[in-house]
């Protein structure tokens, strides 16, 4: 693919989120995208034949972008509180993206309204073998001696949900902005003693 074909599949992918975002899918239409986007209807059909299709790509930059923080491997040389510190400083800088936190919107939204969407992302989500993939570094951690776990995902749910309290679901829910990097670093430093407190072999 060309530099100029992805520069503009990039616009239009960009158009149709920020279009999502003021309509909604139902309501959005392919002229206005393209009108959005600055390319003709006949380039963006070229490219995504349907809003659904467009939808899609959006769903798959979700996933794509959760896929880095589930590729994180247990390392049984360091420290449990390092690597989950560093588990969790991506999981916020993922959080705190703009660009994902507009995407996260926009999927859930149309995933509240669509059952059928609703199965896409259980469909697009369910290789990553729990939250995150951090359920894996936590089995692998309980292999290594290091962890006693009983339930991984659900301690890999937990320890999501003490971040998202703070930085995901205000951001999400009531459009407050993302918090500083004080809070942050608070948020991040309770989650990791929370979850060392309650599964670390000493």
């Amino acid at each position: 693919m060309g530099k100029v074909a992805e520069i503009k599949q990039e616009n239009i992918v960009c158009a149709a989120l920020e279009i999502f975002s003021e309509k909604g899918l139902e309501q959005a239409s392919m002229e206005a995208i393209s009108k959005k986007a600055e390319v003709s209807k006949r380039t963006l059909y070229k490219y995504y034949p349907t809003k659904e299709s467009l939808f899609e790509v959006i769903v798959e930059r979700l996933v794509s972008n959760v896929k880095v923080i589930s590729s994180i491997p247990f390392n049984p040389a360091q420290s449990i509180q390092e690597q989950l510190t560093h588990i969790a400083q991506k999981e916020v800088e993922l959080l705190c993206s703009p660009c994902f936190m507009a995407v996260a919107r926009v999927v859930m939204s149309e995933c509240i309204r669509s059952k059928k969407l609703a199965a896409l992302m259980v469909e697009k989500f369910q290789p990553l073998d729990g939250c995150h993939g951090l359920s894996q570094w936590i089995q692998d951690g309980v292999k290594a001696g290091k962890l006693e776990v009983t339930h991984p995902e659900i301690a890999s749910e937990q320890f999501i949900a003490s971040l998202k309290g703070t930085i995901f679901w205000p951001q999400i829910m009531a459009h407050m902005p993302a918090p500083g990097p004080e809070v942050q670093l608070a948020t991040i430093e309770s989650a990791v003693k929370q979850f060392i407190a309650a599964y670390e072999i000493n």
